[in-house]
């Protein structure tokens, strides 16, 4: 047994300045969420793959992963990135292990991957992210109150990697508290379960602006020459 991805992909391209979702953008001829998707159907520990979809987008998504063997359901999304991945998470089969991951995060790797899942066999919670680059401090009033050590510092990415009956928990009691988060992982922490953390490489961005268009354009050019 392997593991179940879930794909909140119920978002729309408004920073963009587009009029529909960006997972639907495409670069060189593929769409976003199938870049995403194919991640997950190239891993061989990945047992099934569940999205999350507009209402008015089931059956373009639907079709659009008619033929992926690994593709197993696409269940309408909620109102928030939350809601759409709570939607999912009911609906599907219980299993052991869930990795969570945005649709517009394209480039993960086979490494990020099988860290995720190679940790979470053993761990409840396991999270990726990079170490901050650039110097932060903290402002109150315009002026410094405090610089914030960088190696203190994470920038979270996804996938995030649950036990499927903690991340059940989690949410369970989300919803009866009212908490409303923006990663899954919070909800773990508000129950005051441990999250472990494996490093993400710095190609494992979400294309959320035109300028992340333009990075994930030029990630694909540098992969492309490596293989050359």
């Amino acid at each position: 047994m392997g593991y179940v991805a879930v794909i909140p992909a119920a978002g729309l391209g408004k920073r963009m300045g587009y009029d529909y979702n960006k997972i639907f953008i495409q670069i060189n001829d593929i769409a976003i969420i199938q870049m995403t998707v194919r991640q997950f159907e190239n891993d061989g520990s990945c047992d099934a793959i569940y999205l999350a979809a507009r209402k008015d987008e089931l059956d373009s998504m639907r079709r659009l992963f008619s033929d992926s063997p690994k593709v197993k359901g696409i269940y309408e999304g909620g109102k928030e990135r939350q809601d759409s991945i709570y939607n999912v998470l009911k609906q599907i089969p219980p299993c052991d292990h869930v990795l969570i991951h945005d649709g517009a995060r394209p480039f993960v790797s086979q490494d990020i991957l099988f860290e995720l899942y190679q940790n979470v066999k053993h761990k409840g919670a396991v999270i990726c992210g990079v170490n901050v680059i650039d110097t932060i401090k903290k402002v109150e009033d315009g002026k410094v109150s405090e610089t914030i050590p960088r190696e203190e510092l994470f920038v979270v990415h996804t996938p995030q990697a649950f036990s499927y009956d903690l991340i059940m928990q989690a949410y369970e009691a989300a919803e009866k508290n009212d908490l409303k988060v923006t990663d899954d992982s919070s909800m773990v922490e508000a129950l005051g379960k441990e999250v472990h953390v494996v490093t993400s490489n710095y190609d494992n961005i979400k294309i959320t602006t035109m300028e992340d268009l333009i990075m994930a354009e030029s990630i694909i050019k540098r992969v492309a020459d490596q293989h050359v």
